[in-house]
């Protein structure tokens, strides 16, 4: 599950977005200070909520000084609709941009469209519910590692940093070669994409890894 900070400092606006991004199937941690905000994000944050209006200091200059360290998704709710703000927040960082009173079915489509982001930190892919460590080769869905071959999991690796294009079925037999150390067969690269698959399962009713027959396999998510 992802967990989503809120940073607004009117409780009962915090409470309600709380509430409802909980029925969202959403872990939900809320701050109300600038202060209290850079606390928190000593524990892993998927997504931020940023208001701009702050008691202890501004939602702008925030969102620049966690941007020079975390690569996280910040969205600025906020009833500062001028042009001037909304592009001076984009610029300093900001993913997106939503202005008070916002529509429920709205932020959550920004939201969703935010989280499937791919971002990478320091050899970690953090892709919706999975966490690739490219360094200690280890695999995680909803905080549960999973069990992938040396194969299975360069050939994951291999599709995410495609970050969408087309990988052939040459280049992935090329690549298991090269980790096998000789010629393989091509129905080899079908069962170890298809245990990748199973292993995976989906995330949303939504596959992972997609086939464009005749051409090659590229990430969906």
């Amino acid at each position: 599950m992802k967990k989503i900070l809120i940073v607004e400092d009117d409780e009962s606006i915090a409470d309600s977005l709380k509430e409802m991004l909980e029925h969202k199937d959403y872990i939900v941690e809320v701050s109300y200070s600038k202060k209290e905000t850079l606390e928190k994000l000593n524990e892993y944050i998927d997504l931020i909520l940023l208001d701009i209006q702050l008691p202890d200091g501004n939602g702008i200059s925030l969102c620049k000084e966690i941007k020079e360290k975390y690569e996280v998704p910040i969205i600025f709710l906020s009833c500062l609709s001028d042009e001037e703000t909304i592009v001076r927040g984009l610029n300093e960082g900001g993913d997106d941009y939503v202005c008070k009173p916002f529509g429920i079915k709205e932020l959550c489509a920004r939201i969703e469209c935010n989280l499937r982001k791919v971002t990478k930190q320091q050899g970690v892919y953090y892709i919706d519910d999975l966490i690739i460590d490219t360094l200690k080769h280890k695999v995680f869905k909803d905080n549960k590692e999973l069990e992938l071959s040396t194969i299975t999991f360069a050939l994951l690796v291999a599709l995410v940093e495609g970050h969408g294009r087309v990988l052939t079925r040459d280049y992935l037999l090329m690549l298991i070669e090269d980790i096998t150390g000789h010629v393989v067969e091509d129905n080899t690269l079908t069962a170890h994409l298809k245990r990748l698959r199973q292993t995976l399962g989906e995330y949303q009713n939504r596959k992972y890894i997609e086939t464009l027959r005749g051409v090659g396999y590229r990430w969906k998510i």
